[in-house]
């Protein structure tokens, strides 16, 4: 196993062939989340760990998994560090370092980025003295000298592929040139190697082209900021591969259509009478209702009319609404603005923070990730479940005009939860489970 991790494909090409694999089995938003949660991460990953935090959802099997790693490694998005295995076994542990940072221009002022830090000095000092007792070398605080890394690099990498017994020294020296790829990254600056902190782990005697390069892979070392660029180009790609699906798969049910036969309404492709809430009493009184509301929401018609809308225009709606929040102001005064903006993110795939960036960041003389923070940041989330909250009213409004006690709300608001997943499923964006988990604070429903 640590031969295939070792060589992997490296370059443009190599992460371009292994996004056109991920590609068919993973979405943008299950990539995103992926991102998400390895953002600011403040310890050391286990393989189990990592694994678990790509499957989060038991989708993928042990090689989608893996390839999602590799994936991410070949953008320096982690970093690969090794450890002596539990006793019994002979190969190394493999761990994992995220070096995705929400403030890729000032990493350091982000307490995860200084407890990582710190976490590999205090690895490094340890690492120094294995090393050098290993090496038989009288002074076990010299720094270790990088030509001699590479050679056990080589070693290491030849013998992985025999049955030959690797010995300590490459072990050893294959854990060091890790913690050195691990430690040059987040020490992001370009000339890392004149810093006395690093000088009292490594001697690097290179000349300057060689110094960019990593120790165990042929890849120039990226900074924080170019990672989280890459990160931004992939999550780009896996949206424009989610659009491009999303384009076919209508434009495919558009042909297959007669055009002798009247097209059929979105949501019967659920056959919702096989759904024994519909019929419930309360189903056979309001669901009608309840699924011609839903019907629009999610309809073709609301789809195309939301696309077609220019991004100039949302965002003069989006300012006026947020004016209206920030002066306390009732959002459903102005329902059609409110409907608009709504509707329109409910088919977007972006985040609450692209979300910001697009349609209320305006100041570029400040940083975005200073401008999207604090009191901002909850003055944003705020601002969205108060839109959702009143688009939720202005949609329902004529049901909760009949529905007047708060258990029968509750009751309802569940209902219409249950029928959104059980009409749109995988069709949901991030902005609908934004939705849903407004409808679900409006009917007093308590998260699980």
């Amino acid at each position: 196993m640590t031969e295939e991790l070792l060589k992997g494909e490296t370059g443009q090409r190599g992460v371009e062939a292994l996004l056109d694999g991920i590609v068919d089995y993973i979405d943008f938003a299950t990539f995103n989340k992926i991102i998400n949660k390895l953002t600011d991460y403040a310890e050391i990953l286990s393989e189990g760990k990592i694994s678990g935090i790509i499957n989060f959802n038991y989708r993928l099997n042990s090689d989608q998994t893996s390839m999602v790693i590799r994936a991410l490694e070949e953008i320096q998005a982690v970093s690969r560090i090794y450890n002596i295995a539990l006793k019994g076994s002979k190969d190394l542990e493999v761990e994992y370092i995220s070096n995705i940072f929400s403030e890729a221009e000032n990493p350091e002022a982000i307490s995860s980025y200084i407890n990582l830090k710190n976490i590999i000095e205090n690895r490094l000092t340890h690492q120094v003295q294995q090393y050098n007792v290993n090496m038989g070398k009288n002074n076990t605080t010299m720094a270790i000298p990088l030509n001699e890394l590479r050679g056990h690099v080589k070693t290491f990498m030849d013998l992985s592929g025999t049955d030959a017994t690797i010995s300590t020294k490459a072990q050893h020296g294959i854990i060091a040139a890790s913690l050195h790829d691990a430690y040059t990254t987040l020490f992001n600056r370009d000339e890392y190697w004149d810093d006395r902190t690093y000088m009292k782990f490594f001697f690097n005697e290179d000349d300057p082209a060689r110094r960019k390069y990593l120790l165990l892979k042929k890849q120039e070392r990226l900074s924080i900021r170019q990672i989280g660029e890459k990160v931004k180009e992939i999550l780009d790609r896996f949206h424009a591969s989610f659009y491009s699906k999303l384009q076919s798969t209508r434009e495919s049910s558009h042909l297959e259509t007669s055009p002798f036969v009247e097209q059929a309404p979105r949501y019967t492709r659920t056959e919702y009478f096989t759904d024994r809430m519909m019929m419930t009493p309360f189903g056979r009184q309001y669901g009608g209702l309840i699924e011609k509301t839903l019907e629009r929401i999610f309809s073709r018609a609301t789809d195309e009319k939301t696309a077609a809308m220019p991004e100039d225009s949302v965002k003069e709606m989006v300012m006026s609404l947020y004016q209206a929040f920030k002066l306390k102001t009732d959002l459903a005064r102005q329902p059609r603005e409110v409907s608009d903006v709504a509707e329109h993110l409910l088919g977007q795939t972006y985040g609450i923070k692209t979300f910001a960036e697009k349609f209320l960041y305006f100041d570029r003389k400040e940083p975005f990730s200073k401008f999207y923070s604090g009191q901002n940041q909850e003055d944003i989330e705020q601002f969205l479940n108060r839109l959702f909250a009143a688009y939720f009213d202005i949609s329902f409004s004529g049901l909760f005009k009949i529905i007047k006690s708060l258990d029968m709300k509750k009751f309802a608001c569940a209902f219409i939860i249950k029928r959104i997943y059980f009409r749109e499923g995988e069709n949901i964006t991030n902005f609908g489970f934004f939705f849903i988990r407004v409808i679900a604070r409006t009917g007093g429903i308590k998260a699980q």
